[in-house]
């Protein structure tokens, strides 16, 4: 699904810019449902989820029981999380810019610099805070439809625009990454720190080569903390919400109905977002140890894709680079899928742990009796 959505966009952005870029959107989706309706056939083993999913929850919005759909962005946001760390957003754009702006050049199309750039879905920041602003503004539309007009696939609407404005964000994020870089490394600090390194080699002299690998161990570790600490925190959230919205603390529903037009704008971003922070306490309950221990779990699992790609490479062994461009879909989708089908029950079985230690942490004590003399 991934691959399919790369390759429609850039059919159509050929005839159509914004519709090509829509499509690029969907691309997220063909890694995210999986994992959610893994997760959804997990919680059936699980007792203390499935007595959350029975819980009677009012949408503050659409005034009628909440769905997880209806909270897209509070699971959209984390995933994205994971995919940018991934490296995922980062090749799904690059393939659709390359390809698109190969085709722009080999095909002699003059489609002048601002066509090409609409083309490739290149957009300043400002404008892309436009285009959230004008999402949000429509999102908060469609919960309005729903509600007066009964039309339960709005909801579904709802959630496309809110994958398009995260989307939309987490690539801005992936530009301001890269020109970030570039603009620290130009500050006339980071010439400041090269020249204390070097000076400092220069006065160890022996010794520089235990300095330098010291501080290479150091660079590696600081540059592993998205594969260690971000992205099984952003999984275990993506999990807590999946499973848990339910037990956010939602708005009462007359207290939505009243309200006035900016306090209807907050009462939305408090639905679409509360689940999202009370997953983020229920991470925060656990404590140090168990998520660290979690995190080493997790790596192991998250390994899996590069062995599967060190074992395709021995099996099939060497091949031209237009067969391996062929193969490596495949190859990378039965990596992901393998990791995918260990991830869940982990995610499941770990928020399943925290959910029913918060419930313990919160029960009343039980009552004692004195010992008799």
């Amino acid at each position: 699904m991934r691959s399919a959505a790369v390759y429609g966009a850039i059919r159509l952005s050929d005839a159509q810019a914004q519709l090509g870029q829509a499509m690029l959107i969907l691309a997220p989706l063909g890694y995210l449902l999986p994992v959610v309706f893994m997760l959804r056939v997990c919680r059936r083993s699980l007792p203390a989820l499935e007595q959350v999913e029975h819980l009677d929850v009012v949408a503050p919005v659409e005034q009628r029981e909440l769905r997880l759909v209806d909270v897209a962005v509070s699971v959209l946001v984390p995933f994205l999380a994971v995919y940018t760390a991934y490296g995922l957003l980062d090749a799904d754009i690059y393939r659709y810019r390359n390809i698109a702006a190969a085709d722009i050049f080999l095909n002699l199309k003059a489609e002048g610099v601002g066509a090409t750039a609409k083309r490739l879905g290149i957009y300043s920041l400002q404008v892309s805070l436009l285009f959230v602003a004008a999402a949000w503004a429509l999102r908060w539309v469609t919960g309005r439809l729903e509600r007066r007009l009964k039309i339960v696939w709005l909801a579904y609407v709802g959630a496309l625009i809110e994958l398009f404005y995260v989307v939309m964000l987490a690539s801005q994020v992936v530009v301001i990454k890269v020109k970030g870089r570039a603009w620290i490394e130009d500050r006339v600090a980071y010439q400041w720190v090269q020249d204390a390194y070097d000076a400092v080699v220069d006065v160890l002299g022996p010794a520089a080569g235990a300095f330098k690998a010291v501080a290479s161990l150091a660079e590696a570790v600081a540059g592993s903390l998205d594969a260690v600490i971000v992205v099984p925190v952003a999984w275990l959230a993506v999990a807590a919400v999946v499973l848990g919205y339910r037990l956010a603390d939602q708005e009462s529903p007359q207290e939505a109905r009243a309200s006035g037009f900016l306090a209807s704008l907050a009462s939305e971003a408090k639905e679409r977002f509360a689940p999202l922070r009370d997953g983020l306490r229920l991470l925060a309950s656990a404590g140090l140890a168990p998520m660290l221990l979690f995190s080493l779990g997790f790596v192991v699992v998250t390994g899996l894709p590069a062995l599967v790609h060190d074992a395709a490479r021995a099996v099939i062994g060497p091949r031209p680079h237009f067969t391996w461009v062929a193969i490596s879909p495949f190859e990378l989708s039965l990596g992901y899928a393998l990791s995918l089908a260990l991830t869940a029950p982990m995610l499941a079985a770990a928020v399943d742990w925290l959910v029913r230690r918060r419930r313990s942490a919160r029960s009343p004590a039980s009552p004692t009796t004195s010992a008799s003399r």
